[in-house]
């Protein structure tokens, strides 16, 4: 009887054992190793954006394969899919990309997500803000099209500062440039910078860009180089 117990138990062991390496063998993941990879590193050009700006991406990846595409995809901070825009890969590892931020856009956080091909990848995460206080940048208003006349003409000498004050006051309470009261400088504003009409020249010509020509305006505002009375 002792011998039957002990041969019982030796093997309900056994059964154990083997039972356990074999679960373990089966289920276990395997290894994850990113060693072999592709691997992705990518930066943005700005950490912080306007609606209706250009976000670039730029970066490399560890090794270059001609057969493979790089993935950006976008998503909301809520996790929701926006866009998936695939581009090349210099033979050196780098590349650049480009994507508008366009109407699927609005305030908030994203998440990028990027990846070299569709296997042996490892994402790549990296996160960019759109505001819509970005005082570096134009507001959501446009800037309508007549005013590039009206201050092409006042930059030639062909109208008089009071228009071009005029055109600027129609920014100002149409909301398109916010300047609060309380910024506005207390400067001599008897003369306005002979320097600005080659600046907003520039622009009138499609030289420059809406924020610089709005920036420029803002800052004889702040500074007190030109008053805009309500």
């Amino acid at each position: 009887m002792k011998l039957n117990k002990i041969f019982i138990i030796s093997i309900i062991t056994l059964f154990v054992v083997t039972s356990g390496q074999v679960a373990f063998g089966y289920g276990g993941p395997p290894a994850q190793s990113g060693a072999n990879n592709y691997t992705v590193e990518i930066y943005a050009d700005e950490e912080s954006y306007m609606l209706g700006d250009t976000i670039t991406f730029t970066g490399n990846v560890n090794k270059y394969d001609e057969d493979r595409k790089l993935r950006i995809t976008i998503f909301d901070n809520t996790d929701r899919y926006l866009i998936t825009q695939k581009t090349s890969v210099n033979p050196d590892g780098t590349f650049s990309h480009s994507i508008e931020l366009n109407k699927k856009f609005s305030d908030g956080k994203f998440i990028v997500k990027a990846q070299y091909g569709n296997s042996n990848t490892t994402v790549k995460i990296m996160s960019f803000i759109i505001s819509s206080n970005n005082n570096d940048t134009t507001q959501d208003n446009e800037i309508p099209s007549w005013l590039k006349t009206t201050v092409g003409y006042w930059a030639d000498g062909v109208s008089s500062d009071g228009e071009f004050i005029n055109a600027i006051k129609f920014l100002i309470e149409d909301g398109i440039i916010q300047i609060p009261a309380t910024t506005q400088g207390t400067g001599n504003t008897d003369q306005i910078p002979s320097w600005l009409k080659i600046t907003v020249g520039y622009w009138a010509d499609g030289v420059s860009s809406d924020g610089e020509f709005i920036n420029t305006i803002k800052f004889l505002i702040e500074n007190g180089l030109m008053t805009i009375s309500n």
